[in-house]
C-alpha cells in the first residue's frame, strides 16, 4: 500500500490566527499538504499567549522561562513550517507575493477589511497567480451584517440559535463546553478547498473560497 497522502505536493499559506483559521490549516497539514505559516513581527499568533505552557520546569500556568512555548501553540501550529514577515513594509509584501506565486492554497481569517488594508486580499493575490484558491473564514461573512460585533465564538452560538437549544428547557440560552463555531467553520472552509481543487484539476481556474462561522452554526 501507498503512504501518500492525497495533498502531497499541494502547497498552503497560512495567514491564520486564534482557532478557526489554525484548525483548518492543520487538517489540510494533516492531509499532507505543505503548509508556511506566515506569521506578524513582534508575537505573531495570539494563541502564543495561551496557557498552560512547557519548558524545562515541565507544565505549568505562569511563564516561568523566556524560552517556553504555549501548548497550544504547538497543537495548532504542528507539522507547519513557519516564517514571519512584515506585510506592511514593501519588502515584507514583495516577499509575500513571491511566496504566492509558489502555492496552490491560500487561507486567512483575519478581521474584516484587514486583509484589503494590507494588499494581500483575493484581488491583489489573484493578480499574482490566478489559479490560488484563496479560503477566507469570518465570523458574520463579508461584508458583515453586523460590522460593530467582534467575530467571537459565543456570539456566533448565540446568533445561530444553538444556546437556545443547549442546556435545560426552563433555563437560560446556554453556550456550549466546546467552541464550535470555530472548529466547525474550518471544516467547511476544508470542503471548500478540496471542492475548488478538484474544480481547478478540471479547469485549470483558481477561485475565492468564503465561509461563515454564523452561516455554519446555522447550517447545523
Amino acid at each position: 500500500m501507498s503512504a501518500t497522502k492525497p495533498l502531497e505536493g499541494i502547497r498552503v499559506l497560512d495567514l491564520t490566527v486564534a482557532l478557526a483559521g489554525p484548525y483548518g490549516s492543520l487538517l489540510l497539514g494533516g492531509l499532507g499538504a505543505e503548509v508556511i505559516r506566515v506569521e506578524s513581527p513582534g508575537g505573531g499568533d495570539i494563541a502564543r499567549n495561551n496557557p498552560p505552557y512547557v519548558g524545562k520546569d515541565g507544565i505549568h500556568f505562569g511563564v516561568k522561562h523566556a524560552d517556553e512555548v504555549s501548548i497550544t501553540i504547538l497543537n495548532r501550529a504542528r507539522n507547519k513550517k513557519s516564517v514571519t514577515l512584515d506585510l506592511k513594509s514593501a519588502a515584507g509584501k514583495a516577499l509575500f507575493m513571491k511566496l504566492v506565486k509558489e502555492c496552490d492554497v491560500l487561507i486567512e481569517n483575519a478581521s474584516e477589511g484587514t486583509t484589503a488594508k494590507l494588499g494581500v486580499d483575493y484581488a491583489s493575490v489573484r493578480q499574482a497567480n490566478p489559479k490560488i484558491i484563496y479560503a477566507s473564514i469570518k465570523a458574520f461573512g463579508e461584508p458583515s451584517p453586523y460590522p460593530n460585533l467582534k467575530g467571537m465564538d459565543i456570539i456566533g452560538q448565540a446568533l445561530s440559535g444553538m444556546m437556545d437549544v443547549t442546556g435545560f428547557a426552563d433555563g437560560p440560552p446556554t453556550r456550549s463546553g466546546l467552541p464550535m463555531a470555530d472548529m466547525v467553520a474550518p471544516l467547511f472552509a476544508v470542503n471548500g478547498i478540496l471542492s475548488a481543487l478538484i474544480h481547478r484539476g478540471k479547469t485549470g481556474e483558481g477561485q475565492l473560497v468564503q465561509v461563515s462561522m454564523l452561516d455554519c452554526l446555522a447550517s447545523m
